[in-house]
């Protein structure tokens, strides 16, 4: 189960600068205050010699599966708590470092595991900065990794993947982010964002029981024992933010991934061969927001899946997330 809801918790989320860097676009607003969207990260970098920091807390529940034909199938719930931090800095002007720190909590059929996961790292650099009344958005480009801390092997078939926290893929990554904000008088503002991200996978050494598939040896026969070669992931997200006041806003996350298919190499009992078909995913995100000033907001939604294909690689979940962010 959890091998399907790790690649939208560790990969997107390498994008997680949400603060927008906006100004007062006319004398008759302070605004916009911003907290930004739950999912699509903002098209701009954090300003030089500035900080932001972003708590996130997730709880998903894993209802079911996909099938290939774009059903779904009621599985037993694998729930889990993820505790997630983004630390961005501006480092150069129009250049940003990104640190995410991970840890999570896993229950399933009684089984449950507190675990640390694989750590998010990104550098980002500004290709086009808006201007207050401009027409053209900001452009960002973003690079990135994944250290593998998380635990994705050697599992136990009774922990029913409970014990397992990563991918253990660097997962290298390119982003291009686009940030465009409108102005409807007073406090009216309208945000909008677009991301395009695509991560490239690197092959895998596994040992038994993984994420990918497989088997631990038992009663002689052999376990799995090989190369798992994960298939590359595209993800497309659109983000939308609306304030009714200086303070409170609405927001709305839509997103799209494709997963390739995975390959394996090596030896596997028969059946177990860890080899999964490509896959689609949607799901929407929509938020409340409150910002206390142009510095510091909290957020607080749903993240649900709404469409889905393949049984082996995509979960129907519904997560609920609450974020802080603070800009320094």
């Amino acid at each position: 189960m959890l091998k399907k809801i790790l690649p939208l918790l560790l990969l997107p989320l390498l994008l997680h600068a949400r603060k927008a860097v906006v100004h007062p676009i006319t004398q008759e607003s302070k605004g916009p205050w911003f907290t930004g969207p739950l999912l699509t990260p903002s098209g701009h970098v954090i300003p030089f010699g500035h900080q932001n920091y972003e708590p996130y807390l997730y709880w998903f529940d894993l209802m079911g599966e996909y099938d290939n034909h774009w059903h779904f199938n009621s599985t037993p719930h694998f729930k889990t708590f993820e505790s997630q931090t983004a630390w961005q800095f501006g480092i150069f002007p129009k250049a940003e470092l990104d640190f995410i720190s991970q840890f999570v909590y896993n229950n399933c059929k009684g089984k449950h595991f507190w675990r640390v996961a694989d750590q998010p790292i990104a550098m980002a650099f500004q290709l086009l900065m808006d201007e207050p009344g401009g027409w053209y958005p900001a452009i960002k480009v973003r690079v990135g990794a994944v250290i593998p801390l998380g635990k994705y092997d050697r599992l136990n078939p009774k922990q029913f993947e409970t014990d397992s926290a990563g991918l253990g893929n660097w997962a290298p990554s390119l982003g291009l982010t686009s940030i465009r904000t409108f102005h409807f008088g007073r406090d009216h503002f309208l945000a909008w964002r677009m991301n395009v991200n695509y991560t490239f996978t690197v092959p895998i050494p596994v040992h038994g029981l993984s994420l990918y598939g497989g088997a631990p040896s038992s009663q002689g026969v052999k376990g799995t024992r090989g190369t798992v070669y994960p298939g590359n992931i595209l993800v497309i997200q659109q983000g939308f933010e609306y304030s009714f006041t200086l303070n409170w806003a609405v927001a709305l996350d839509l997103m799209y991934q494709h997963n390739n298919r995975n390959r394996f190499s090596g030896h596997s009992p028969p059946g177990t061969k860890p080899v999964l078909p490509s896959a689609e995913l949607f799901s929407i995100a929509p938020a409340v927001e409150y910002n206390f000033n142009e510095n510091i907001g909290m957020i607080f939604g749903p993240w649900v899946t709404v469409a889905g294909r393949n049984d082996s690689n995509t979960d129907q979940f519904l997560a609920w997330v609450f974020a802080i962010n603070v800009y320094h």
